[in-house]
Protein backbone atom coordinates (compact mmCIF):
# COMPACT_ATOMS: atom_id res chain seq x y z
CA UNK A 1 0.00 0.00 0.00
CA UNK A 2 1.41 3.38 -1.01
CA UNK A 3 1.75 6.10 1.58
CA UNK A 4 -0.87 8.25 -0.12
CA UNK A 5 -3.43 5.42 0.01
CA UNK A 6 -3.01 4.73 3.72
CA UNK A 7 -5.75 6.07 6.02
CA UNK A 8 -4.68 9.26 7.82
CA UNK A 9 -4.12 9.07 11.57
CA UNK A 10 -6.37 11.22 13.77
CA UNK A 11 -5.19 11.87 17.33
CA UNK A 12 -7.71 12.06 20.20
CA UNK A 13 -6.47 13.12 23.66
CA UNK A 14 -8.14 11.00 26.34
CA UNK A 15 -9.94 11.88 29.56
CA UNK A 16 -9.42 10.40 33.01
CA UNK A 17 -11.54 8.38 35.41
CA UNK A 18 -11.50 5.35 37.64
CA UNK A 19 -13.37 2.08 37.97
CA UNK A 20 -15.43 0.85 40.92
CA UNK A 21 -12.26 -0.40 42.67
CA UNK A 22 -10.55 2.98 42.33
CA UNK A 23 -8.15 1.95 39.57
CA UNK A 24 -7.09 4.89 37.40
CA UNK A 25 -8.30 4.75 33.82
CA UNK A 26 -7.86 6.67 30.60
CA UNK A 27 -11.21 7.24 28.91
CA UNK A 28 -12.29 7.96 25.34
CA UNK A 29 -15.82 7.28 24.17
CA UNK A 30 -15.95 4.52 21.56
CA UNK A 31 -18.31 6.57 19.40
CA UNK A 32 -15.50 9.00 18.51
CA UNK A 33 -13.29 6.12 17.43
CA UNK A 34 -16.14 4.56 15.44
CA UNK A 35 -16.93 7.83 13.65
CA UNK A 36 -13.32 8.42 12.60
CA UNK A 37 -12.95 4.83 11.43
CA UNK A 38 -16.22 4.93 9.48
CA UNK A 39 -15.05 8.16 7.88
CA UNK A 40 -11.90 6.45 6.61
CA UNK A 41 -9.35 7.44 9.24
CA UNK A 42 -7.37 5.64 11.93
CA UNK A 43 -8.25 6.88 15.44
CA UNK A 44 -5.27 7.20 17.79
CA UNK A 45 -6.00 7.87 21.50
CA UNK A 46 -3.31 10.02 23.12
CA UNK A 47 -2.52 9.41 26.81
CA UNK A 48 -1.84 12.05 29.44
CA UNK A 49 1.20 12.30 31.75
CA UNK A 50 3.92 12.12 29.09
CA UNK A 51 6.84 14.52 28.81
CA UNK A 52 6.47 17.30 26.21
CA UNK A 53 9.15 15.86 23.87
CA UNK A 54 7.17 12.63 23.68
CA UNK A 55 4.02 14.53 22.74
CA UNK A 56 6.01 16.13 19.95
CA UNK A 57 6.98 12.66 18.71
CA UNK A 58 3.30 11.65 18.70
CA UNK A 59 2.24 14.88 17.04
CA UNK A 60 4.71 14.37 14.18
CA UNK A 61 2.97 11.08 13.40
CA UNK A 62 -0.54 12.55 13.32
CA UNK A 63 -2.40 13.97 10.34
CA UNK A 64 -5.39 15.43 12.18
CA UNK A 65 -6.59 16.23 15.70
CA UNK A 66 -9.98 15.61 17.28
CA UNK A 67 -10.72 17.44 20.54
CA UNK A 68 -13.51 15.47 22.21
CA UNK A 69 -16.17 16.15 24.83
CA UNK A 70 -15.67 15.84 28.57
CA UNK A 71 -15.24 17.86 31.74
CA UNK A 72 -15.37 21.61 32.25
CA UNK A 73 -12.26 23.59 31.38
CA UNK A 74 -10.34 25.21 34.22
CA UNK A 75 -11.47 28.87 34.19
CA UNK A 76 -8.04 30.03 35.31
CA UNK A 77 -6.91 29.25 31.76
CA UNK A 78 -9.00 32.19 30.58
CA UNK A 79 -8.11 34.37 33.58
CA UNK A 80 -11.37 33.83 35.49
CA UNK A 81 -12.05 32.55 38.98
CA UNK A 82 -14.14 29.38 39.44
CA UNK A 83 -17.81 30.13 40.02
CA UNK A 84 -20.49 28.28 41.93
CA UNK A 85 -21.77 26.18 39.03
CA UNK A 86 -18.39 24.99 37.78
CA UNK A 87 -18.33 21.19 37.52
CA UNK A 88 -15.40 18.74 37.53
CA UNK A 89 -12.23 19.94 35.82
CA UNK A 90 -9.14 18.05 34.65
CA UNK A 91 -6.11 20.37 34.53
CA UNK A 92 -3.84 17.59 33.24
CA UNK A 93 -6.08 16.99 30.25
CA UNK A 94 -6.42 20.75 29.75
CA UNK A 95 -2.64 21.12 29.53
CA UNK A 96 -2.16 18.34 26.98
CA UNK A 97 -5.04 19.47 24.76
CA UNK A 98 -4.01 23.13 24.88
CA UNK A 99 -0.49 22.19 23.80
CA UNK A 100 -1.62 19.93 20.95
CA UNK A 101 -4.28 22.40 19.79
CA UNK A 102 -1.76 25.25 19.59
CA UNK A 103 0.70 23.09 17.68
CA UNK A 104 -2.07 22.08 15.25
CA UNK A 105 -3.05 25.71 14.72
CA UNK A 106 0.57 26.77 14.15
CA UNK A 107 1.25 23.95 11.67
CA UNK A 108 -2.19 24.08 10.03
CA UNK A 109 -3.03 20.51 10.95
CA UNK A 110 -6.78 19.79 10.57
CA UNK A 111 -8.78 20.10 13.80
CA UNK A 112 -12.32 19.11 14.72
CA UNK A 113 -13.52 20.22 18.17
CA UNK A 114 -16.65 18.72 19.71
CA UNK A 115 -18.46 20.15 22.79
CA UNK A 116 -15.59 20.51 25.28
CA UNK A 117 -13.27 20.53 22.26
CA UNK A 118 -15.24 23.46 20.80
CA UNK A 119 -14.62 25.34 24.03
CA UNK A 120 -11.02 24.15 24.42
CA UNK A 121 -9.83 25.48 21.06
CA UNK A 122 -11.52 28.77 21.90
CA UNK A 123 -9.59 29.03 25.18
CA UNK A 124 -6.35 27.93 23.51
CA UNK A 125 -6.72 30.92 21.17
CA UNK A 126 -7.31 33.40 23.99
CA UNK A 127 -11.10 33.27 24.23
CA UNK A 128 -13.30 32.95 27.31
CA UNK A 129 -16.26 30.80 28.38
CA UNK A 130 -19.51 31.09 30.27
CA UNK A 131 -19.03 28.73 33.20
CA UNK A 132 -22.76 28.03 33.32
CA UNK A 133 -25.19 29.19 30.65
CA UNK A 134 -28.23 29.10 32.90
CA UNK A 135 -26.60 31.27 35.56
CA UNK A 136 -24.83 33.65 33.16
CA UNK A 137 -27.06 33.68 30.06
CA UNK A 138 -30.46 32.67 31.42
CA UNK A 139 -30.54 29.72 28.99
CA UNK A 140 -32.35 26.66 30.33
CA UNK A 141 -33.63 23.21 29.38
CA UNK A 142 -32.82 22.76 25.70
CA UNK A 143 -29.02 22.91 25.99
CA UNK A 144 -28.20 20.71 28.98
CA UNK A 145 -30.13 17.53 28.22
CA UNK A 146 -27.83 15.27 30.25
CA UNK A 147 -29.88 12.56 31.94
CA UNK A 148 -33.21 13.87 30.66
CA UNK A 149 -34.88 10.73 29.34
CA UNK A 150 -33.55 7.36 28.16
CA UNK A 151 -32.35 8.71 24.80
CA UNK A 152 -31.04 12.08 25.90
CA UNK A 153 -27.87 11.71 23.80
CA UNK A 154 -29.89 11.44 20.60
CA UNK A 155 -32.59 14.02 21.33
CA UNK A 156 -32.39 17.14 19.16
CA UNK A 157 -33.98 19.88 21.24
CA UNK A 158 -32.91 22.98 19.29
CA UNK A 159 -31.84 24.32 15.92
CA UNK A 160 -28.51 25.76 14.89
CA UNK A 161 -28.41 28.40 12.16
CA UNK A 162 -25.14 28.20 10.22
CA UNK A 163 -23.49 30.90 8.15
CA UNK A 164 -24.36 29.80 4.57
CA UNK A 165 -20.83 30.72 3.46
CA UNK A 166 -19.18 28.49 6.06
CA UNK A 167 -17.51 25.23 5.14
CA UNK A 168 -19.83 23.05 7.21
CA UNK A 169 -22.98 24.78 5.96
CA UNK A 170 -21.98 23.91 2.41
CA UNK A 171 -21.62 20.28 3.50
CA UNK A 172 -24.43 19.90 6.03
CA UNK A 173 -26.95 22.62 5.21
CA UNK A 174 -27.57 26.04 6.74
CA UNK A 175 -29.96 24.87 9.49
CA UNK A 176 -29.62 21.78 11.68
CA UNK A 177 -31.47 20.22 14.59
CA UNK A 178 -28.83 19.04 17.05
CA UNK A 179 -28.37 17.22 20.33
CA UNK A 180 -27.13 19.23 23.30
CA UNK A 181 -25.24 18.04 26.41
CA UNK A 182 -23.47 21.09 27.83
CA UNK A 183 -23.78 23.73 30.52
CA UNK A 184 -20.80 25.87 29.45
CA UNK A 185 -20.44 27.84 26.23
CA UNK A 186 -18.16 30.18 24.32
CA UNK A 187 -18.48 33.71 25.68
CA UNK A 188 -15.73 35.56 23.81
CA UNK A 189 -14.25 34.01 20.66
CA UNK A 190 -10.50 33.47 20.59
CA UNK A 191 -8.16 35.15 18.13
CA UNK A 192 -9.07 34.34 14.54
CA UNK A 193 -12.17 32.32 15.38
CA UNK A 194 -15.22 33.23 13.35
CA UNK A 195 -18.68 32.46 14.69
CA UNK A 196 -20.46 30.39 12.06
CA UNK A 197 -23.35 28.89 14.04
CA UNK A 198 -25.71 30.06 16.79
CA UNK A 199 -28.78 28.68 18.52
CA UNK A 200 -32.05 30.65 18.80
CA UNK A 201 -31.05 31.44 22.40
CA UNK A 202 -27.80 33.07 21.25
CA UNK A 203 -25.43 30.25 22.25
CA UNK A 204 -22.37 30.04 19.98
CA UNK A 205 -22.68 26.58 18.44
CA UNK A 206 -19.96 26.48 15.78
CA UNK A 207 -16.75 28.29 14.85
CA UNK A 208 -14.03 28.07 12.24
CA UNK A 209 -10.51 29.47 12.33
CA UNK A 210 -9.81 32.01 9.63
CA UNK A 211 -6.70 31.38 7.56
CA UNK A 212 -6.57 27.71 8.54
CA UNK A 213 -7.35 24.94 6.00
CA UNK A 214 -9.69 23.16 8.42
CA UNK A 215 -10.17 24.07 12.08
CA UNK A 216 -13.87 23.66 12.84
CA UNK A 217 -15.64 23.31 16.17
CA UNK A 218 -19.21 22.41 17.09
CA UNK A 219 -21.00 22.51 20.43
CA UNK A 220 -23.19 19.48 19.74
CA UNK A 221 -22.20 15.78 19.60
CA UNK A 222 -22.25 14.50 15.99
CA UNK A 223 -20.62 11.21 17.02
CA UNK A 224 -23.74 10.33 19.05
CA UNK A 225 -26.08 10.88 16.10
CA UNK A 226 -25.18 7.58 14.49
CA UNK A 227 -26.93 6.84 11.24
CA UNK A 228 -27.18 10.51 10.24
CA UNK A 229 -25.14 10.93 7.02
CA UNK A 230 -24.80 14.67 7.57
CA UNK A 231 -23.11 14.16 10.93
CA UNK A 232 -20.75 11.53 9.54
CA UNK A 233 -19.76 14.05 6.86
CA UNK A 234 -18.17 16.20 9.57
CA UNK A 235 -15.76 13.37 10.32
CA UNK A 236 -15.22 12.68 6.61
CA UNK A 237 -14.27 16.33 6.17
CA UNK A 238 -11.69 15.95 8.94
CA UNK A 239 -10.27 12.75 7.42
CA UNK A 240 -10.15 14.22 3.90
CA UNK A 241 -8.34 17.31 5.17
CA UNK A 242 -5.98 15.11 7.21
CA UNK A 243 -5.00 13.20 4.06
CA UNK A 244 -4.30 16.52 2.30
CA UNK A 245 -2.24 17.70 5.27
CA UNK A 246 -0.14 14.51 5.13
CA UNK A 247 0.57 15.17 1.44
CA UNK A 248 1.62 18.75 2.15
CA UNK A 249 3.87 17.63 5.00
CA UNK A 250 5.54 15.00 2.80
CA UNK A 251 6.10 17.52 0.03
CA UNK A 252 7.72 19.87 2.51
CA UNK A 253 10.01 17.15 3.85
CA UNK A 254 11.06 16.21 0.32
CA UNK A 255 11.92 19.80 -0.65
Amino acid sequence: MSESSRPPVIGIPVGQGENARGAKLYIVHQLYLNAIYQAGGIPCPIPLHLDPPHYREIFQRLHGLLLAGGEDIDPRLYHAEPKEHLEKIDPERDAVEMMLARWAVAEKMPILGICRGHQLLNVALGGALYQDIEAEMGVREVHDMRGKGPNFRQQRPHRVELDPQSRIARELGAALWVNSLHHQAVARPGQGLRIIGVSPEGVIEATELEGHPFAVTVQWHPEMLEGDPAMLRLFRMLVTEAAAFRSRRQDCICC
